[in-house]
């Protein structure tokens, strides 16, 4: 493992209070790591549907993740402030590359500079390099409902009366088109341009958001007059109520359309927060999503599920996630060929947890969760495991794994 860039980022921060007369640096980031057992010996097994988009992810997550951020304020001009932001990140997943389980991936997941507070921006931001973009979350399933990582450049945040409007332009950040037989240039690659207008307050206690992204090949002839593979134009619209107050917490309510030459994605989901008493937090998800492709069929997929945190004294807490999902098939596609008919696809997954945190909020931390993870499908869901899931428990209709995982942000 190349351990310079997380060590440069660590010596960075370190050097904010010997710095006399350097830049203001504030340091952040994430991380997740464990270890974890699967009943049948061996590492923990993670569980997710054939077909679906998500999983549930409290206890069923296999790998590690560290995302240290350095951001640093360069200048300040007439009112904006002027800075450069670097993240480099490890990400390795527990089933991958066993014969070197040290040899974990290192890259810079962000690395751009930026203007704040620009007036003539509307009060904006202008920016330029790589670095997550456009990204909308559901923190249960870790579902991202809008996602335009990649290189590029941008205006966001522009005052604009009713909303703040941001637009960029965004490419892939990997050269060429992945498995595309005559790719041999870099000009054979994909460009979005993501125009997003949130905090329209169209109700006194909440605010609606809409996204827009078109996306497009930049060009299709390569090298040596060798002609590139051609794409599909794409396109995404989605738009996200916000509802603060309900049942002490807030609601969000999306709906989504993507399309990807004839692949098409429908999608409505809903998302509740809210407290129980004084110690009990909890999260719920409902999502049904449509999938239609002309050489798979597509599926349609739906899912609900819900997480309580409740604190128990100390630094002790007990969580328990529970999740629904079902898949049903099209006729001719892939998953229904491998059940052997277009029946359900159906996986339910419980994980009770005992944490030590930081904190009586449910989202404080540091966190060290000790947990317990089950899950159960049908014959067709069977038909269908993948990967370490379908290695260790193949011949099973459930599954079960332990473990102890230590997650923080700061």
């Amino acid at each position: 493992m190349n351990k310079k860039p997380l060590f440069l980022a660590m010596a960075l921060a370190g050097a904010v209070g010997s710095a006399a007369a350097g830049p203001a640096i504030d340091f952040s980031g994430y991380m997740r790591a464990g270890v974890g057992l699967n009943t049948r010996g061996g590492n923990q097994v993670c569980y997710q549907l054939a077909g679906a988009d998500t999983k549930w992810r409290l206890g069923n997550e296999c790998d590690y993740v560290v995302e240290p951020n350095i951001n640093a304020k360069l200048a300040e001009f007439e009112g904006s402030d002027w800075h450069v932001h670097v993240m480099p990140s490890v990400y390795k997943a527990w089933d991958a590359g066993q014969s070197q389980p040290d040899a974990l991936t290192t890259r810079f997941g962000q690395i751009y500079t930026y203007g704040d507070h620009i007036s003539q921006l509307a009060n904006g931001k202008v920016w330029a390099g790589r670095r997550f973009y456009n990204r909308l979350q559901l923190g249960i399933n870790d579902q991202f409902l809008e996602n335009n990582d990649g290189n590029g450049a941008g205006v966001e945040d522009m005052e604009v009366g009713i909303g703040k409007l941001s637009v960029a332009f965004m490419m892939d950040p990997n050269y060429g088109v992945p498995g595309a037989a005559n790719d041999t240039s870099v000009k054979n690659n994909r460009f979005s341009i993501p125009v997003r207008l949130t905090g329209i307050k169209d109700i006194p206690n909440g605010d609606l958001s809409i996204y827009v992204t078109g996306s497009m090949q930049s060009k299709t002839g390569g090298a040596n007059g060798v002609e590139a593979d051609k794409q599909p134009k794409g396109l995404a619209v989605g738009a996200y109520q916000t509802i603060n107050g309900t049942l002490g917490g807030a609601t969000i309510f999306g709906a989504k359309f993507d399309k990807l030459g004839e692949t098409k994605n429908s999608r409505v989901v809903i998302q509740q927060t809210g407290k129980f008493g004084e110690t009990t937090g909890w999260d719920a998800i409902a999502e049904y999503r449509i999938n239609k492709q002309i050489n798979d069929g597509g599926n349609k997929w739906f899912s609900i599920g819900a997480r309580t945190d409740t604190y128990l004294g100390g630094p002790f807490r007990a969580l328990l996630e529970v999740g629904h999902d079902q898949v049903k098939p099209d006729a001719g596609s892939s998953i229904a060929a491998a059940a052997g008919s277009t029946g359900n696809l159906t996986m339910t997954k419980i994980t009770g947890t005992l944490a030590a945190s930081a904190g009586k909020d449910p989202w404080s931390r540091p966190t060290v969760r000790l947990f317990v993870t089950h899950a159960a499908w049908n014959e067709a869901a069977r038909l269908n495991l993948g990967g370490t899931t379908q290695a260790v428990f193949g011949d099973k209709k459930a599954g079960t794994s332990v473990g102890i995982q230590g997650e923080t942000w700061w």
